[in-house]
């Protein structure tokens, strides 16, 4: 039986995933792939990690799950490294079970406490398949349009414009920052247009919210996409990486939201809440990242593959642009790269074909050895000299 592969209304069939080796996976027929996705941008320290699994192995012998009403000294020890690396000292973590859940956790609390009406946040973002910052309500939502402004810079709005200053900041009470991901097609806001909203909804009281499930652990060359933009949120939301591929998110919040909170009664219950097994993962995972210095090492090999990339943009017409930040990036083509996706894949290369768009996304394990960044880069420069000039 195939897998099939869906992207942009066409269907790959692919031999069945049977095994995986840091970013190598085989199918049943033993053909070998690069994985430069990352599974879906989870795997950040790689498929089959050896220091995970035997974390995941070591725990499950002992403690997977306790229920939400009774604690393990794991969940205390994974929330320290938590506040340490996103700024929230003195905070609070909760322990989940996806992104989607992560950010709708860190909606219902910010909805709690706002007294405005109305969410801000860039119209390109995405924030989950479910909830609140999903469905995006007119009536609780307002979506600024960055990239269709009156600043007129390639970068977007620059907080200058007469479309910003339209935007009702009284009666917004939150804003959630997507730190470039950009509903896949990485596209990065300018620093004054996040400075300028932040300032905005802070000075009158509200709260700042970082959707980090694609863009934090490492991803963009800093623990998470926020600290590009000299920003401290409120609350931080992460996922995907934070497992490397185990299912579980992590919301963290501020000492000053738990304050609020607290008097409130905030309820939440789900049945893997705070569960051990979740909270041994991800504090491996940060640890691991930590000891390696992986997140350095990302964006020195971001900074290379960008490099490669845009040297192949000079050779090849069919290269419109490279864009990235450490290891999260696009590859934007003028035309065909469903083609170009077709004919990476049958060579042995995974990456993420975008719906609606030309462009292939490259968000490959943090671990990647750099031979493989220039195999790939070898024999794209084959694919597009042979197929595409």
């Amino acid at each position: 039986m195939n897998s099939i592969i869906w992207s942009s209304g066409h269907t790959l069939k692919i031999n069945n995933i049977v095994k995986a080796d840091n970013c190598r996976i085989w199918d049943s027929n033993g053909k070998e792939y690069v994985d430069l996705e990352s599974g879906v941008w989870c795997t950040c320290l790689g498929h089959s990690n050896k220091r995970i699994n035997s974390a995941i192995a070591d725990q499950i012998s002992k403690i997977t799950h306790s229920g939400f009403c009774w604690c393990n000294p794991l969940i205390s020890e994974a929330a320290v490294r938590v506040l340490e690396i996103t700024g929230l000292a003195h905070g609070k973590c909760e322990f989940l079970s996806a992104g989607s859940e992560a950010v709708e956790y860190g909606m219902r609390i910010a909805r709690k406490l706002s007294t405005k009406p109305l969410a801000l946040t860039l119209a390109e973002s995405y924030f989950g398949a479910y909830g609140d910052a999903a469905a995006k309500s007119a009536s609780s939502w307002y979506l600024f349009d960055r990239l269709n402004c009156g600043c007129q810079s390639e970068d977007g709005c620059q907080g200058t414009c007469a479309d910003f200053n339209n935007i009702p900041f009284d009666q917004i009470g939150i804003f959630l920052f997507e730190p470039g991901s950009s509903s896949g097609l990485v596209r990065f806001p300018s620093n004054g247009l996040i400075a300028a909203i932040a300032s905005r909804v802070k000075e009158s009281g509200g709260i700042v919210m970082a959707n980090e499930i694609t863009t934090g652990i490492g991803r963009t060359g800093k623990w998470f996409g926020y600290q590009h933009y000299n920003l401290q949120p409120d609350i931080v939301v992460i996922g995907k990486g934070i497992g490397n591929g185990y299912p579980v998110s992590v919301a963290a919040i501020s000492e000053q939201i738990i304050s609020q909170l607290e008097p409130t009664q905030f309820l939440y219950a789900q049945s893997h809440q705070n569960d051990p097994l979740g909270a041994r993962v991800a504090l491996e995972v940060i640890d691991a990242i930590k000891e390696d210095n992986l997140v350095e090492r990302a964006n020195e090999m971001g900074s290379y593959l960008i490099s490669e990339l845009n040297l192949l943009r000079q050779k090849h017409p069919l290269i419109k642009a490279a864009r990235g930040r450490g290891m999260m990036m696009v590859i934007e083509f003028t035309g065909q790269s469903m083609q170009v996706y077709e004919a990476l894949l049958s060579k042995g290369f995974i990456l993420a074909k975008r719906a609606n768009a030309e462009v292939l996304r490259l968000d490959p394990a943090l671990t990647i050895a750099k031979e493989q960044i220039d195999n790939f880069v070898k024999v794209l420069d084959e694919i597009l000299q042979k197929d595409f000039d």
